[in-house]
């Protein structure tokens, strides 16, 4: 008859702890990756949010240098619409443009703002400017 030896259940063990280990890392490997790329979409997202204000902000501010006189008579070339030009996602991207002409002097305050969603988060980005008339 063969006899045992006691250290033979030891790698059995090892393997088990081991296992374990590996699983545990990998784990917190999977949610690291998982935050990185939730992070990376949402600066997708707000990058590209910021891009479509600043357009629309150059739009007004080409429209306004183009024809002044008419400009600040209405200054929404877009008669009434309140979305934005070029906007590449109108489902995603809501945008809003607020016009504001009290408490400036010579000119008009543009505010645009887009919200959309992040998962079940609402985001918004806004960007303002002030439109000067020019001086004669």
């Amino acid at each position: 008859m063969k006899r045992q030896s006691c250290g033979d259940g030891q790698s059995l063990i090892e393997i088990l702890i081991a296992t374990s280990i590996i699983a545990v890392v990998l784990v917190g490997v999977s949610d690291l990756i998982t935050r990185s790329l939730s992070l990376a979409n949402f600066q997708a997202s707000k990058t590209l949010a910021t891009n479509i204000a600043e357009n629309q902000l150059n739009y007004y501010r080409q429209a306004k240098d183009q024809s002044p006189a008419t400009f600040f008579l209405d200054p929404n070339p877009q008669n009434g619409f309140s979305t934005c030009v070029g906007n590449p996602d109108p489902v995603k991207y809501a945008c809003s443009i607020i016009y504001d002409s009290s408490g400036v002097a010579n000119g008009t305050n543009m505010t645009v703002t887009v919200v959309w969603n992040d998962g079940d988060k609402v985001i918004t980005t806004q960007l303002s400017q002030t439109l000067a008339k020019p001086s004669k």
